[in-house]
């Protein structure tokens, strides 16, 4: 009697625990949706140059997001050829008129990709946006007689010496993007962006010396194929 007692004991609590389910932990959740309202920086690369931009973007679904983007960065004409003169690193570029900052403001969606056949650690996405861009243009020399050509004794401002003698220039342009995510961080997510940004300005930007040896000098149209890298922060 003794033996049966205490192999009740040891046989029904194991029966019981046997009987219990193995319980399943959900995967965490790094969809677009799990970030909610997302903020961070952007570091661009356009044909013209670098830029940076900065990000903002709310989830509304459970893979599309709303998207706020500004950048800043140079703008040029594929003519512009710089040179290097004397023995302290001078540069001159022939026919340049005008430097120009270009500030896209661009809204849109961003849509997640083929949410339901890849890891959550590498998220693709497509992106599109349109919104007013602006352009600051300042002169690259002084231009004394205001004829927008440079005589020899002209000199160089230099990238900042005429900045407070620029003008602002209103277009409008958008941006077409495919990129992607990487990471499964709830808090952070690091990302690649490649696209076409294009940005059309009522006022024509004057790159280049109104020179009868250069041809079209103005442009209104800029437009870049784009490449960006994304470091984006959960702000709530």
């Amino acid at each position: 009697m003794r033996v049966l007692v205490l192999l009740a004991l040891f046989v029904v609590p194991a029966a019981h625990v046997a009987a219990q389910p193995d319980q399943v932990f959900a995967p965490t959740d790094t969809s677009s949706a799990s970030f909610g309202t997302s903020g961070g920086f952007s570091i661009l690369l356009t044909e013209y140059g670098f830029g940076l931009g900065g990000i903002f973007r709310g989830a509304v679904g459970p893979s599309t997001s709303a998207l706020v983007e500004v950048g800043l960065g140079v703008g040029k004409d594929a003519r512009e050829q710089q040179f290097f003169i004397g023995f302290f690193g001078e540069t001159v570029t022939p026919f340049k008129r005008n430097y120009v900052l270009l500030a896209p403001l661009h809204m849109g969606v961003e849509q997640r990709l083929f949410s339901g056949a890849i890891e959550d650690n590498f998220r693709p996405f497509v992106q599109a946006a349109v919104g007013p861009s602006m352009a600051y243009q300042w002169p690259y020399f002084r231009d004394a007689n205001e004829d927008g050509l440079r005589d020899v004794n002209e000199d160089l401002y230099g990238p900042f010496g005429g900045l407070g003698k620029g003008s602002l220039r209103i277009g409008a342009g958008g941006t077409l993007a495919v990129g992607a995510y990487f990471g499964r961080s709830r808090r952070s997510a690091q990302g690649i962006r490649f696209g076409y940004q294009g940005q059309y300005f009522f006022s024509p930007v004057q790159l280049l010396e109104p020179d009868p040896e250069v041809e079209d000098p103005e442009r209104h149209f800029f437009g870049t194929p784009i490449v960006s890298f994304h470091f984006m922060r959960l702000i709530d």
